[in-house]
């Protein structure tokens, strides 16, 4: 059997406490346990922010 769908390729931040992914809207689901925020770096903050605008840039185009 056979699947046509593409695999939706799915972006993980924050060593794996963040993913991010599009399925006709961009997703971010946080993986930390419990209720804990995820603290973001520097760096991870602006890897993210840059993620996000390249993926909202992919959907209007």
């Amino acid at each position: 059997m056979t699947d046509d769908k593409q695999e939706t390729e799915v972006f993980e931040i924050a060593s794996g406490d963040i993913s991010v992914w599009v399925d006709g809207g961009i997703h971010l689901k946080v993986n930390a346990p419990g209720k804990d925020p995820v603290e973001l770096g520097k760096q991870e903050a602006l890897k993210l922010g840059e993620l996000l605008v390249r993926l909202a840039i992919e959907q209007c185009g």
